[in-house]
């Protein structure tokens, strides 16, 4: 259901209105506030309101509404049109696009679900940050980017967690459903790397500042998200090298215990060889001391056991029991 919010500033006023129409977004546009209209799970007719009043592109508008683009930057004359991804984790590992449409004096946010993230940013501008309400709109673009690749590091915590179970299931639990679990997770690696990476590319063209409406000032905030950004990055990189070495973990488990199996085994043969070449020897057809008298199945039996406790305590001492 289609769900528009907004709010408008000044460093000495603040309004937020919730459930409202373009054309009111419009009207608070048109003062000299800065205005945020986010917009939630657009409609035909919502989007041709956002083109028709504020004058977005309907190019860019469609690729918001896609739903399904990899981050990058637009400039659609003097609107600034920014596609980001945001991590989410309900059932699975996952990615959602924010689309970001910035001017001077405005900021339209489509998106199809609702972001936590953005209530960061309402969070502080609900308290008055002065340095919020002083700055223009690219300075909430900034806030508004930053709170969003703030936002991954928690994710980046629990993917760290998940691979401290799999290591400790790999050396204790070499089963197959480990190794496809391992597997699972790479490949949910893989592909949110693919996600995020065009996202360090689109950040590092706002931090160069040389884009409609941001003034040079701002140019530093960006390159600090930028630096965050590389740093997920290096992150995920590095997860990926740590659950590609669990796999190597779980195939030496299972090889060492396969090992030990065979071990065994071979243990096992070799003390029943030689038993068999006793009872062969007394199974002969051949006539010798015993082989018609009780004693001689005794003495058997004692020469077999005799073996069994030496060839045992042979293997013990060389360590191979």
């Amino acid at each position: 259901m289609v769900r528009v919010e907004v709010i408008a500033y000044t460093p000495t006023e603040f309004l937020e209105e919730m459930d409202v129409t373009i054309g009111r977004c419009r009207e608070l546009a048109e003062t000299n506030k800065v205005t945020w209209v986010n917009v939630v799970d657009p409609d035909g007719r919502t989007l041709e309101d956002l083109e028709t009043l504020f004058g977005l592109h309907p190019l860019a508008l469609e690729d918001a509404q896609n739903q399904d683009l990899p981050p990058r930057v637009d400039v659609y004359d003097d609107v600034v049109f920014v596609v980001a991804r945001t991590i989410v984790w309900a059932e699975e590992l996952d990615t959602d696009q924010l689309s970001l449409f910035i001017a001077k004096k405005f900021i339209v946010t489509i998106h199809d679900k609702v972001f936590p993230q953005l209530e960061e940013s309402r969070i502080r501008l609900r308290k008055k940050d002065p340095r919020l309400l002083k700055s223009g709109a690219d300075f909430l673009a900034y806030t508004i980017l930053d709170d969003l690749v703030d936002s991954y590091f928690p994710h980046l915590d629990r993917l760290q967690n998940i691979v401290d179970e799999l290591e400790e299931k790999a050396l204790a639990e070499p089963v197959r459903e480990t190794a496809n679990t391992i597997h699972q997770f790479r490949r949910d690696l893989l592909i949110l790397r693919n996600d995020l990476r065009p996202q360090r590319d689109a950040f590092a063209e706002l931090a160069r500042g040389e884009l409609t409406g941001f003034r040079k000032e701002t140019r530093e905030y960006f390159r600090d998200v930028y630096d965050h950004m590389i740093q997920t990055l290096d992150r995920l990189d590095t997860l990926r090298e740590v659950s590609a070495g669990l796999m190597e973990v779980y195939l030496t488990v299972v090889s060492n215990s396969l090992n030990e199996v065979m071990k065994t085994l071979t243990v096992i043969a070799t003390i029943i060889l030689p038993l068999g070449l006793i009872a062969s020897a007394y199974g002969m057809n051949v006539a010798f001391p015993g082989k018609e008298d009780f004693s001689g199945f005794i003495v058997s039996l004692v020469l077999m056991a005799i073996v069994v406790v030496v060839m045992v305590m042979f293997f013990r001492r060389r360590k191979w029991l």
